[in-house]
């Protein structure tokens, strides 16, 4: 060894215990700190699943058991029948329908190459299909003079009708309490539906005004067969343009 006294002697492992000692006091140090979590796939929070289309309707939103047991729908026969199906099932969704309950009311659904005179013929022969089904009826047909002439003597009576009956309902109950002219039986307006007394069941209007109502009604009737008759007699001398009618039927409602 030098004997110099500038010279300063160090063991040459205190080196490598330096380092050592640093690596422990970081190694302490972490321990007393709470270790940062680790970022995982688990982490990420994953998109929330798209739901089914046969899962039941929210809460509030009506079920297809209480709508509408069947429904006529109209389409000019220039759009196909798959654009014709797309929109109906759209519409019936927006209803209530679940996308499964409208595809079960298009089973059996049959565009018909079959062409009626009016649509009110058009009409009744679809009622006697027990499916969902489609015709076409006649349109652009100019009306003879008899079909203008019943056509507004019908919508006369009609009127009349609909007059003469609220105004009769708005005179007889429109008190708190009336007294049925059958079983004198003396009841709340609040509680009954009128005309019918909920006690015998009876009409409660006056004799005369059920005697007009019940003309009114038979000339509706008949005013409105002859023109349905004329109309069809006249229609089935011409071509005219067509039209798709179609009548769904809701086959959840027949199950309720």
């Amino acid at each position: 060894m030098s004997k110099d006294p500038n010279f300063t002697e160090t063991d040459l492992f205190s080196f490598e215990a330096g380092p050592a000692k640093l690596k422990k006091s970081r190694s302490k140090k972490a321990e007393g700190e709470s270790p940062k979590p680790r970022r995982t796939k688990k982490s990420i929070p994953a998109p929330a699943p798209e739901p089914e289309e046969e899962t039941a309707a929210p809460e509030g939103e009506t079920k297809a058991s209480s709508l509408w047991a069947d429904k006529y729908w109209e389409f000019d026969i220039t759009h196909p029948s798959a654009e014709i199906k797309d929109a109906m099932k759209s519409s019936m969704v927006e209803e209530g329908f679940t996308k499964r309950e409208a595809n079960r009311v298009f089973k059996g659904l049959t565009f018909k190459e079959k062409v009626f005179n009016t649509k009110r013929q058009a009409k009744e022969y679809l009622k006697t299909i027990p499916t969902t089904y489609a015709v076409k009826y006649k349109i652009g047909i100019e009306p003879s003079p008899q079909m203008i002439s019943l056509e507004r003597r019908l919508k006369e009576k009609q009127e009349r009708l609909a007059s003469y009956s609220k105004e009769q309902n708005e005179k007889k109950f429109s008190a708190d309490f009336i007294t049925c002219p059958h079983c004198k039986s003396r009841v709340n307006t609040s509680f009954i539906h009128p005309p019918v007394c909920p006690v015998c069941g009876e009409d409660m209007r006056s004799d005369t005004a059920v005697k007009t109502i019940h003309s009114l009604e038979e000339a509706v009737k008949d005013l409105s067969k002859r023109s349905e008759d004329a109309a069809r007699k006249h229609n089935s001398k011409f071509t005219g343009g067509e039209r798709w009618i179609i009548r769904t039927i809701n086959p959840v409602k027949e199950e309720e």
